[in-house]
């Protein structure tokens, strides 16, 4: 998770960064320090706060790219990213809080493994979303299609240069 959200810091600051070799590396550096630091000392409640700075610190950006984008099919992908972050948040939340309550339900809604579906979907969202964005700032004409009209994904075509 830690990785995935310094993959997606690199991306949506990498476009404004002057320094290229700078950014991957302190990335890579700090991601490697954090996953050390993990495995010897077992964070709990400070590894879910490290994950929620580092997803704050991609909403700005996000927004950014959000507001400057035309498309309304990839401003959809945008709002299911959004959206599936509540839904995973709200899920983590409820089992984690109120499991003794639910769990004696006749059914038991399974909060931590909707959380973990909303979760990677939502990383599918945002990987798409930036995909889009980045082929739009390549000028690469992105189009957001549907796969058996269900789910979302990107086709590029790049322009050949002669």
């Amino acid at each position: 998770m830690v990785w995935e959200m310094l993959l997606y810091i690199y991306i949506l600051y990498s476009p404004d960064w002057h320094y290229r070799s700078t950014m991957p590396t302190f990335l890579f550096l700090y991601g490697v320090s954090f996953a050390v630091l993990h495995s010897i000392i077992r964070f709990d409640i400070g590894f879910k706060l490290h994950y929620i700075l580092l997803c704050l610190l991609c909403i700005p950006r996000v927004y950014k790219y959000y507001i400057y984008t035309q498309n309304t099919s990839a401003k959809r992908l945008a709002k299911s990213y959004v959206a599936t972050l509540f839904l995973g948040s709200l899920c983590w939340f409820v089992d984690r809080f109120f499991c003794g309550q639910v769990s004696k339900w006749p059914v038991n809604p399974q909060g931590h493994a909707l959380w973990h579906v909303f979760m990677g979907f939502n990383a599918y969202f945002a990987n798409t979303f930036l995909m889009f964005c980045r082929a739009q700032q390549r000028e690469w004409s992105p189009e957001v299609v549907r796969f058996c009209g269900v789910l979302p994904y990107v086709r590029i075509e790049k322009i050949k240069k002669q």
